[in-house]
């Protein structure tokens, strides 16, 4: 049996984890979707895919980018003691405290994302698509990924999270964001109280309106109650309202920008990007 902490194992596992939840996910929402699917569908999920496969790609390599920068300047980060490698504590308190921290990490990055002009040329790409599907959930720019992890890696070191528990948190926000992309509706009182505890497509479909209102609220990876805490919380659309819900944005809604090769060159060659984004108005390609 492969050791499940050997790096090899745990990229095994989370591309087992990836794949799987696409697929499941897809199957699912193809029986019963929420939102109508339109003739151009297919073409949509190739190109985002596409841009997945490199997203992910960047995932997994950038703790390997990482070290060789590290080495180069004769710093040891991964001998770093962090906080939980100091204190002793149970080893299920250890995984409750790196999901906490983590999930807490990752609604503040994401808040960044869309609050930090240079962040949300980047993240941006994520919210352009005009549907949400299966297929949006790693529809990020790769330069997005790397920013991420880069901003997540000081919380590690500091933490000093067991490699097994983050593993674990990767595995699940990496499962549960492809299903709260989904594109399906669980209905009022589903949702009501499955969305106490994990984000869910209603909730997060808020998130992925063209409304900027909407579009800056709702920013929970795994639990929603980060959004709650700090206000930032949107009450989920249901039935005909979330039929008739415009995503994406504004702005990039020409067929030509669903395109793989804009996507991923969109963050650098659209004059007027920021200003179409401070203003809330139309910024045509």
């Amino acid at each position: 049996m492969n050791d499940t902490s050997s790096p090899d194992a745990a990229v095994q596992l989370y591309l087992g984890a990836l794949v799987f939840s696409l697929v499941a996910v897809f199957l699912v929402e193809s029986l019963r979707p929420a939102r109508a699917v339109g003739a151009d569908a297919p073409r949509r999920w190739a190109h985002n895919l596409l841009l997945a496969a490199l997203a992910t790609l960047t995932t997994l390599y950038t703790p390997l980018l990482f070290a060789v920068v590290f080495q180069a300047l004769g710093a040891e980060p991964w001998g770093f003691r962090g906080l939980l490698a100091r204190v002793e504590v149970p080893a299920w308190l250890a995984w409750v405290a790196t999901f906490m921290v983590l999930d807490v990490t990752g609604y503040t990055i994401h808040r960044l994302a869309h609050a930090v002009p240079w962040f949300w040329r980047l993240h941006a790409i994520h919210h352009s698509d005009l549907e949400m599907d299966a297929t949006t959930t790693h529809r990020h720019h790769p330069l997005e990924n790397l920013a991420t992890a880069a901003l997540t890696l000081p919380v590690l070191l500091l933490l000093g999270a067991p490699p097994l528990a983050v593993l674990g948190y990767s595995v699940a926000v990496t499962v549960f964001s492809t299903f709260s992309h989904a594109n399906l509706t669980l209905g009022p009182r589903v949702d009501g109280w499955l969305g106490r505890l994990l984000v869910t497509p209603d909730f997060h479909r808020m998130h992925h309106s063209a409304e900027r209102r909407f579009t800056d609220s709702n920013y929970g990876m795994l639990l929603p109650w980060w959004d709650h805490l700090f206000g930032t919380a949107s009450a989920p659309a249901h039935g005909d309202e979330a039929r008739r819900m415009q995503l994406g944005l504004e702005y990039f809604r020409a067929p030509a920008a669903q395109r793989l090769d804009r996507m991923l060159l969109q963050p650098f060659g659209h004059e007027g990007f920021d200003q179409a984004r401070a203003e809330g108005r139309s910024a045509a390609l």
